[in-house]
């Protein structure tokens, strides 16, 4: 199962081309210059760290990766996204050995059906670094309290340094995503303290890793500079009531809302066989996680959809915790009919997507001729078209492509990538999509993302 979920992800991310940010990214933020080697990077990163944000890790690899052939992203991000399925698929599982490929399939559904914008967080480089990374960092580094809650793990001299850096990575990832993190470490380590009146050395570890990660992350200098410049004029109670209630819509819209009522149902269900405090604990712990990566998007001033990415997949964990401890044939059964229903419209909506996505890929790459040769031939200023897809499972799905200013973010840093002086859009086209439509394809016109 993972090796055909890797296969298909290895097809789509290879018809995935640089989008938006991935050009920015080509270019260090210290001296504007191209990027030629790590040392590059690594410069490029400290200057980043204190003028705009503290995803030092994350940023450090989506530059490094610009370095290199994109097959060589293709081949980790596939993997990555395969693994992500498996990570949870473990925490669901805790000590057990007996695999459920029932549950596994339905986490690998919900990782491909509940994304509001699956390309941006999986397929598009420097989204799938800043996201799917992010997200497989932070269920890496609860894998040993899935096992340890339900049965002590044995002592281990390199357990502990491992928690400590695993969970300084974590905590160093996301600014949502690591704050459920922290969450799901704290209920853990207060549940065994309360159970056993004690906790290992690891425990305390990787407790602390994640704390001192989301302090470099949060504390970075270069966060407040972006806060000054985009001060808020509304009074604080408003800008939080705003933010709460932008927060409860991402966690409900879209397959959110299902998730939220699929796990109480299952947690009911759960409840009913009396499982014990651990087999309850933990899929409330990762629930909490959820929330916890959820609400603390009240902080930021702007949450975008692609941030609940570590939500839903702690989300889709608490409820995959939860299924993997029902007993009785007929609710084994249910889970397993209910996989095979999804597996056949996910079936659909793989073909919908991967047309999308192959056609977004050659009206990228007719662009990026014609502007290779424009470049060749000498040509500064160069007026093309921009690109608009259809589906969420396309990178290019919500992302600004070339718009009319040259002067705009996007247009600049492109025409530096293809080494022209000034690029910009007239219009936008697309391609026939059957039974759908968008507004490049009836009128030409840019939209205004």
């Amino acid at each position: 199962m993972a090796a055909v979920v890797f296969l298909a992800m290895l097809a789509l991310n290879g018809l995935t081309p640089y989008v938006a940010d991935d050009y920015t990214f080509s270019f260090s933020y210290a001296t504007g210059e191209r990027l030629r080697s790590l040392w590059d990077v690594l410069q490029s990163q400290w200057h980043h760290y204190f003028h705009w944000s503290g995803r030092f890790i994350i940023k450090s690899l989506a530059q490094g990766f610009t370095l290199l052939p994109k097959g060589v992203f293709n081949l980790l991000n596939a993997a990555v996204y395969t693994g992500l399925g498996l990570v949870l698929h473990r925490l669901a599982l805790g000590e057990r050995r007996r695999f459920d490929p029932a549950v596994l399939a339905l986490i690998y559904l919900s990782l491909w059906m509940v994304a509001p914008v699956f390309g941006q967080t999986n397929l598009w480089m420097c989204g799938s670094l800043n996201y799917l990374w992010a997200t497989f960092f932070c269920a890496a580094a609860l894998l040993p309290w899935a096992l340890h809650l339900r049965r002590a793990l044995s002592p281990r001299r390199w357990l502990a340094p491992a928690s400590l850096l695993a969970g300084l990575v974590a905590g160093w990832a996301s600014e949502n995503t690591s704050a459920g993190l922290l969450v799901a470490l704290a209920l853990s380590l207060g549940f065994v303290l309360w159970r056993d009146r004690r906790a290992p050395l690891w425990a305390w570890m990787g407790l602390l890793g994640a704390l001192a990660g989301y302090a470099l992350l949060i504390l970075a200098p270069g966060n407040y500079q972006r806060q000054d410049a985009a001060a808020d004029p509304r009074g604080p109670l408003t800008v939080l009531a705003v933010r709460f209630l932008t927060a409860l819509d991402q966690l409900v819209s879209g397959g959110g809302l299902v998730l939220l009522v699929l796990f109480a149902v299952l947690l009911c269900l759960l409840a009913l066989q009396r499982p014990g405090a651990a087999g309850l604990a933990w899929p409330l712990i990762l629930f909490a996680a959820a929330l916890g990566a959820n609400f603390a998007m009240i902080l930021s001033p702007v949450y975008y959809p692609r941030s609940t990415h570590g939500v839903f997949a702690f989300l889709t964990a608490a409820c995959a915790a939860c299924a993997v401890r029902l007993e009785g044939r007929e609710a084994r059964r249910a889970l397993t009919a209910g996989a095979a229903g999804l597996v056949m419209a996910a079936s659909v909506q793989f073909v919908w997507a991967g047309y999308d996505i192959a056609s977004f890929f050659v009206m990228k790459q007719t662009r990026e001729a014609a502007l290779q040769a424009s470049a060749a031939a000498g040509e500064t200023e160069v007026v093309t078209y921009a690109i608009e897809p259809y589906t969420r499972w396309c990178a290019g799905w919500g992302l600004p492509d070339l718009r009319r200013s040259p002067e705009d973010w996007v247009c600049a840093d492109t025409a530096r990538y293809y080494g022209l002086e000034s690029l910009s859009a007239d219009e936008a086209r697309t391609y026939p999509f059957p039974g759908r439509t968008n507004t490049a394809f009836e009128t030409g016109e840019i939209p205004d993302i």
